[in-house]
């Protein structure tokens, strides 16, 4: 594992990023969604003490519900660039998905810099390779970076697998629909293991929940979607 001190302000790698892509509308494949006024629902939080069901229910725009620690709550989205969607969660915070699944983080305590997946038996193509997109997910290898609270750098794989179980009713925010979870066990470098949920459709295996631990010893990041994006 390398690891080294990044002297910058923490999520600056994020909010850069989604500073300088194009804003796509909303609109487009999110019937009945209306575009985000972005600049006015940056913060994207919900205030406290305030039922997220209750907001996601209020707002017609695309939002989750985020438990990421010091950052929690409803957060609308900011940005769609291809299979990333980005989160902005207030206070320069952001939270990035590809294929619905988590791949950085900014602001956070501890923050995820980035993930790379890639199948262990040979492809042609596995640029956009998403192992839970798959009807039968192959065993794969994820490459992940992230950040410490005290400013180090690590970088580290992982060879993974999926175990996805019978599809059940799952509670989301704004409803109750079948999804079948699977069971993700990462083996790593160093020689520890992390495991995490993953809660996918069983007809198009889009994500719609997952509580992750992205890294060794890493925290526990929850998220549900309330209003999809897709």
């Amino acid at each position: 594992m390398r690891r080294h001190r990044l002297n910058t302000h923490r999520g600056r790698h994020l909010v850069a990023l989604f500073m300088s892509l194009p804003i796509i509308s909303l609109m487009a494949g999110c019937a009945g969604l209306e575009s985000t006024p972005v600049a006015g629902i940056l913060p994207g939080l919900g205030s406290e003490g305030e039922r997220i069901e209750d907001r996601a229910r209020e707002l017609p725009f695309a939002s989750i519900s985020l438990d990421a620690g010091d950052r929690s709550g409803l957060v609308v989205l900011g940005s769609l660039v291809g299979p990333f969607s980005f989160w902005p969660t207030g206070d320069g915070g952001m939270v990035a998905f590809r294929h619905e699944q988590l791949q950085a983080t900014g602001g956070l305590l501890a923050d995820l810099l980035g993930s790379h997946y890639t199948p262990l038996a040979p492809s042609p193509d596995s640029s956009d390779f998403a192992p839970w997109r798959e009807p039968a997910p192959p065993d794969f290898r994820v490459t992940r970076s992230w950040q410490t609270e005290e400013g180090l750098v690590h970088h580290l794989s992982a060879t993974g697998n999926l175990s996805c179980a019978t599809p059940r009713y799952h509670d989301l925010p704004l409803e109750r629909r079948l999804l079948q979870p699977c069971q993700e066990t990462l083996h790593w470098q160093n020689g520890s293991t992390t495991h995490s949920t993953l809660w996918r459709d069983p007809e198009d295996f889009r994500l719609w929940a997952a509580e992750v631990i992205a890294w060794p010893q890493g925290p526990r990041i929850e998220w549900q979607v309330a209003r999809p994006w897709w």
